[in-house]
């Protein structure tokens, strides 16, 4: 008996209490005081399950309101030229974006009856295109000041409120030409404080900006990749590197990851594509150097080094792969030589060896002559190199060295 009486004050209780907190909330936004702790009180109590529908709507109309009321406080300041606080005044307009939108997803559900009553989208409408192009500002105001996170909440709900049924029949997607500058700056931000998601989500639409969108687009495959979604990576790689062929990045990550997965097939076919549109690219000659002594071709990646110095005479990387890549003939060719001093063939194979650690030997004395503190990179090769053509003083010099870099 005594639970029963309990739950029946509960039940008359609960309904006074937001009765209350809605008639304050009334009186404080008439004075226009005491607005932020208002509205805190309006949002616990429309969090509330045991609050009724009704009272749900009305105390965040009513957050609304303080919202309004407090954005209209700082625009006067700013009309009379007096002290006032920016970042509230947009921040208010976010909020007022949220709530009203927060609004008509509750609105949507049935109330106590079971019945959808939608009274509320007409007026959310208005007042979210009123305050529409300073929400965009407000994202502009916060990414001017660097604060990324700040910037993106407000381009994200420039760009989502498209969608929102309160805006359903202004076809946004279609009339507001700011949404590409603002997916822009949205992907921007986003990239900043490493939103992968928030890339992801609006980069399509950033392009359409023409704003650097080679550099949209990679931001769209290194957020794929740090998803670890390497099939999406790789298609925004092939994406970019169709559209934005003189932005190296997109080849050089689609060749390193053919590389690095033992795709070398691909990355050949990758670079001679490249190559195909600009054979002037020094970078194309040597990556493709690069695949081909993956592939065990030495000859035709010396070829290959021959063009990248064609095209630029101090690219020390080819000079790199073609001294390795003669330094690999020379190996190869002595392991299948006579060992026989008596063997008739013996002289001639003993000159054709030579031949080729000479041949490795220029390449990679220019690479220590252009790296002269990489000794890691050079000095192994130039000893093995000196040995086999018995230059005893060159060799020393390349075993002291590497003794010191033990």
């Amino acid at each position: 008996m005594r639970k029963t009486i309990i739950t029946l004050l509960l039940l008359v209780t609960l309904p006074a209490i937001a009765a209350n907190v809605i008639k304050q909330a009334k009186e404080n936004i008439k004075k226009g005081s005491n607005l932020e702790q208002t509205e805190k009180s309006l949002l616990e109590e429309a969090a509330k399950s045991e609050t009724k529908h009704a009272d749900k709507i009305e105390c965040m109309r009513l957050a609304v309101e303080c919202n309004i009321k407090m954005n209209e406080a700082e625009n006067m300041k700013l009309y009379l030229h007096q002290k006032s606080d920016t970042a509230k005044f947009f921040n208010t307009i976010l909020t007022i974006y949220k709530h009203l939108e927060l609004i008509d997803s509750i609105e949507q559900l049935p109330n106590e009856k079971g019945k959808v009553k939608i009274k509320n989208r007409k007026n959310a409408r208005e007042l979210m295109m009123n305050y529409r192009s300073n929400l965009f500002k407000g994202g502009q105001f916060n990414y001017r000041k660097q604060l990324y996170k700040e910037a993106f909440n407000f381009f994200d709900e420039y760009l989502s409120s498209t969608a929102s049924p309160i805006l359903e029949k202004d076809k946004l997607q279609q009339t507001d030409t700011l949404l590409p500058r603002a997916a822009y700056l949205a992907v921007t931000s986003a990239n900043y404080i490493k939103n992968n998601d928030g890339i992801i989500r609006y980069a399509k639409q950033a392009i359409k900006a023409n704003l650097k969108s080679h550099l949209i687009q990679e931001f769209l495959a290194e957020a794929w990749l740090s998803k670890q979604d390497t099939a999406k990576h790789v298609e925004e790689l092939w994406e970019g590197i169709n559209n934005y062929p003189s932005h190296q990045y997109f080849f050089t990550h689609l060749v390193d990851y053919y590389v690095a997965t033992r795709q070398l097939d691909y990355g050949i076919n990758v670079v001679d594509s490249m190559i195909a549109t600009n054979n002037r690219n020094p970078l194309y000659w040597y990556a493709k150097s690069l695949i081909l002594l993956k592939q065990n071709k030495d000859r035709e990646a010396i070829d290959v080094c021959d063009s990248c110095l064609a095209c630029d005479s101090n690219y020390v990387d080819a000079y790199y792969n073609k001294g390795i890549a003669s330094l690999n003939l020379a190996v190869i060719y002595s392991e299948q030589a006579s060992s026989d001093i008596n063997d008739p063939n013996y002289q001639h194979d003993q000159e054709i060896i030579r031949s080729m650690y000479n041949l490795a030997k220029l390449p990679m004395e220019k690479v220590r002559e252009m790296q002269p503190d990489q000794v890691e990179r050079w000095a192994a090769p130039l000893y093995r190199i000196y040995l086999h053509l018995n230059m005893g003083e060159q060799f020393d010099e390349m075993d002291r060295l590497l003794n010191q870099s033990q």
